[in-house]
């Protein structure tokens, strides 16, 4: 799921002419980690990435700290929008003749307002030669959808939309090896399949959740020495969040 969303991803930015991108999940879901490894992996020689990890501000508010990240903070900006954007279009026009792609990134992008979604489409509306300068990725909770939904000046020109669904079964033992073998482990299969089970039961495949349990688990193995992540230390993880949980509500 979480690799079908980084290919998908990068081959809107690779196309350059699909303007704008929508990835979605549930909190939890992964959105954030797939943003981060998805603006990692772009080459960096030809795309230059600008990631806002909240959206909670205007247009033009979010037209300022784009350009300051991209000429510097200590630049000092003109207030007005057109004056700001006329600043943005000289900008653009220069990362173009350095043959690279602009990709803008707003995280959180539920929080924006049905205004600020509306005028996005000003940064597709630029051209560079006959090809579009930059790509703009919107992540955000489920509702993102519903507020694009009621938008058609912005909902037409979303060419790709992916949404993360929480993990299977069998996407969890998936996800549970990679995490093991990105940190080191050789094979990555250290929980056993009851272990994997109940994991996915009680976090409902959601990724954090996932991460939570399985830190918990891995280091409840550890001191018990056990060889491999069993269902019983499983177990004895959700025996204590349950039990912690108790207390909290107490």
């Amino acid at each position: 799921m979480h690799s079908e969303a980084l290919n998908r991803l990068s081959f809107i930015v690779s196309e350059q002419t699909m303007l704008l991108g929508m990835l979605t999940g549930d909190i939890g879901s992964g959105k954030t980690l797939t943003r981060a490894v998805f603006a990692d992996r772009l080459d960096h020689r030809q795309f230059l990435v600008i990631t806002h990890e909240t959206s909670s501000f205007d247009f033009n508010d979010l037209l300022g700290l784009t350009l300051q990240k991209l000429i510097g903070s200590e630049e000092k900006l003109e207030p007005s929008k057109a004056a700001r954007w006329y600043l943005f279009e000289r900008v653009v026009e220069q990362i173009i003749t350095e043959n690279r792609h602009l990709v803008l990134i707003f995280d959180e992008a539920q929080e924006m307002s049905a205004d600020t979604l509306n005028e996005l489409k000003q940064f597709t509306n630029l051209n560079g030669n006959g090809r579009n300068p930059l790509t703009v990725v919107l992540v955000g909770q489920p509702e993102l959808r519903q507020k694009v939904a009621r938008l058609p000046a912005i909902n037409q020109r979303i060419s790709l939309r992916f949404h993360l669904d929480p993990l299977s079964r069998a996407g969890t033992g998936q996800y549970l090896r990679q995490r093991l073998l990105a940190a080191g482990h050789v094979g990555g299969n250290l929980f056993t399949p009851e272990a994997i089970a109940r994991a996915f039961q009680i976090t409902r495949g959601i990724p954090r959740e996932l991460n939570r349990v399985a830190k918990l688990a891995l280091e409840f193995a550890w001191v018990q020495e056990y060889s491999e992540v069993t269902l019983a230390a499983v177990d004895a993880v959700v025996r204590d969040m349950n039990c912690q949980q108790t207390l909290a509500i107490a």
